[in-house]
């Protein structure tokens, strides 16, 4: 549990959580007033969402950042207490980071010097907003699920801080070697035999044996795209399968290719082929069905 639940902060006027293994995120909005000092277990990524908010956010180590502008970032390292006073309405996006996983980053990719978190401010980031705003949309989604994406975006982030928040700055040094062929072979394998299932990004690390870090970046390398995308492809190929064989309700392909519920593979499936399950199916099989029938937006 964060230090500050269960507590009822005057400024506080809302608060929207969503939580994966490694990372959480809150999408806060604030009213004028005064957060106590406290400190977090994870390394907390802070990102104004408003512009023109007068305020001031202050550690015991002395950084004060004044968040005025939209898209500014604050990194608070883990264990760091802060406090902050909010002189208007505001909203932000925190992101809690896991230590653990910063470390992994470091080990899989040394930096060169030390790989401290530190305190520090941007004005702006594209990196950290970008994951901010990936989060923000997948828990808006209301898709459970998510879990290989937003292990990605979690690996980004903590090599992303390893760059440009640690008390040496000094970057990360590149990876060696690569995803091989036969490793590259295994792995597609596998995504393809088990994309139904919850696939976590060490199941496909640990399938080419390399590290989660060192796996994600050489599979993007190898195949152009993510691992999450490749899997969301796999799942929509598999609703195809599924859909042209014209036995099973929607509800039904949905499950069976992977995808959490209906809405969620209406929605990715037409992001991908242009049209919708429905008319897809239609279009392989003729004729009036029962299990046909879905809501309006189907």
């Amino acid at each position: 549990m964060n230090a500050h639940e269960g507590h009822r902060w005057p400024p506080l006027v809302s608060q929207r959580r969503a939580a994966w293994d490694s990372l959480s995120l809150v999408h806060y909005r604030f009213r004028a007033g005064d957060l106590p000092e406290h400190s977090h277990r994870q390394h907390l990524v802070l990102v104004s969402m408003t512009g023109g908010c007068g305020g001031k956010v202050r550690t015991a180590d002395g950084l004060s950042a004044r968040p005025r502008a939209r898209g500014s970032v604050c990194v608070i390292p883990s264990g760091h207490p802060f406090a902050a006073t909010l002189e208007g309405e505001s909203e932000f996006l925190a992101i809690y980071l896991d230590p653990s996983l910063v470390l992994r980053a470091a080990s899989d990719a040394p930096a060169r010097g030390g790989v401290e978190v530190i305190e520090k401010t941007s004005t702006r980031d594209p990196v950290v907003t970008s994951v901010g705003r990936a989060l923000l949309a997948e828990m808006d989604s209301e898709a459970p699920g998510g879990r290989l994406y937003a292990e990605s975006l979690a690996n980004v982030l903590a090599v992303h801080l390893l760059r440009h928040y640690t008390a040496a700055g000094g970057g990360v040094r590149g990876f060696k070697g690569g995803l091989s062929g036969q490793r590259l072979g295994r792995v597609l394998s596998f995504a393809a035999d088990n994309c139904a299932h919850d696939l976590s990004l060490d199941d496909l690390a640990a399938e080419a044996g390399m590290s989660t870090f060192h796996f994600a970046r050489e599979f993007k390398r190898a195949t152009g795209t993510t691992p999450h995308q490749h899997l969301i492809k796999l799942r929509v190929e598999r609703a195809k399968s599924l859909l042209a064989e014209g036995a099973l309700p929607l509800a039904e392909v949905s499950l069976r290719a992977g995808f959490s519920h209906q809405s969620h593979l209406t929605r990715l499936f037409r992001k991908l082929t242009g049209t919708t399950p429905l008319t897809y199916r239609r279009a392989a099989l003729p004729g009036p069905r029962s299990f046909d029938q879905a809501p309006p937006n189907e």
